[in-house]
């Protein structure tokens, strides 16, 4: 029988690659963004994979009714769930606490952590259906430590990774759930992020990259198939003795 996973966050960088990774394994794929824009190229999907089923849905992950809408659709498209990649995220304009304004908080949080709530405690009953699954959700090295001028941002990914570390606790032994922290990862939501935080401090969007990857060991960014590769591992039997975890995918820049 395909087993099936659902991606939100699935029309970005990261998103992409997660979702070809599953299919490329065999594993019919639930697309899941905000923005339809981004997931024009679902058709393109399921022509190539043809064997698979490839269904895009677009949804704010932070709406309650929304979601449960959601849920009952991937029951009724797929009948099954296997994998969930909490992939969704946003970045926080860089911002001193003074200046760190209620609604760009409640912003970063909802979609950061609140989403990844709603959409567990909507698809917890049909991960459970046949037999458990996987639920693995996309922290960042920045929720392992704060750093100044991305308070908001630093609490929701922190607070990501102690959700999942209960939820391994609470849904064992029938589902598991882990969390991938990446480091600087290339991708248009990365660049975004050190254009804001070379506007902050007033330097070059070049200055401010060199500056950030020179402290890479491996002295690169990461790909977004690199954290794919983690996701599809965590979330596969190679992982059946791994939950609670947190795996850190940096090139080295932070140790835990």
């Amino acid at each position: 029988m395909t087993t099936t996973a659902l991606v939100t966050g699935a029309g970005g960088g990261i998103g992409r690659a997660v979702v070809r990774s599953f299919l490329e394994a065999g594993t019919s794929v639930a697309l899941v963004d905000a923005d339809d824009r981004f997931l024009s190229h679902t058709p393109d999907l399921a022509a190539e994979f043809p064997h698979l089923t490839v269904r895009a849905y677009t949804a704010d992950i932070t709406q309650t009714s929304r979601v449960g809408t959601l849920a009952e659709q991937v029951a009724a498209d797929f009948g099954r769930l296997d994998a969930l990649a909490l992939v969704a995220g946003t970045v926080q304009t860089a911002a001193g606490i003074a200046d760190l304004t209620p609604t760009e908080w409640r912003r970063v949080i909802d979609v950061n952590l609140t989403g990844a709530y709603e959409m567990t405690h909507a698809l917890v009953p049909l991960l459970k259906q046949d037999g458990g699954g996987a639920i693995t959700a996309v922290s960042s090295w920045w929720g392992r430590s704060g750093h100044a001028y991305f308070a908001a941002y630093c609490a929701a990914k922190a607070g990501l990774i102690v959700f999942t570390q209960a939820l391994a606790q609470e849904l064992a032994p029938l589902i598991r759930a882990n969390t991938v922290c990446p480091g600087n990862i290339d991708t248009a939501m990365h660049r975004a992020a050190l254009e804001s935080e070379a506007a902050e401090r007033g330097v070059s969007f070049e200055e401010i990259k060199q500056s950030e990857w020179a402290k890479i060991p491996l002295e690169k960014a990461g790909a977004p198939q690199d954290i794919a590769n983690a996701i599809l591992f965590l979330s596969s039997p190679a992982a059946a003795y791994i939950t609670g975890a947190s795996l850190d995918v940096n090139g080295g820049v932070v140790f835990h």
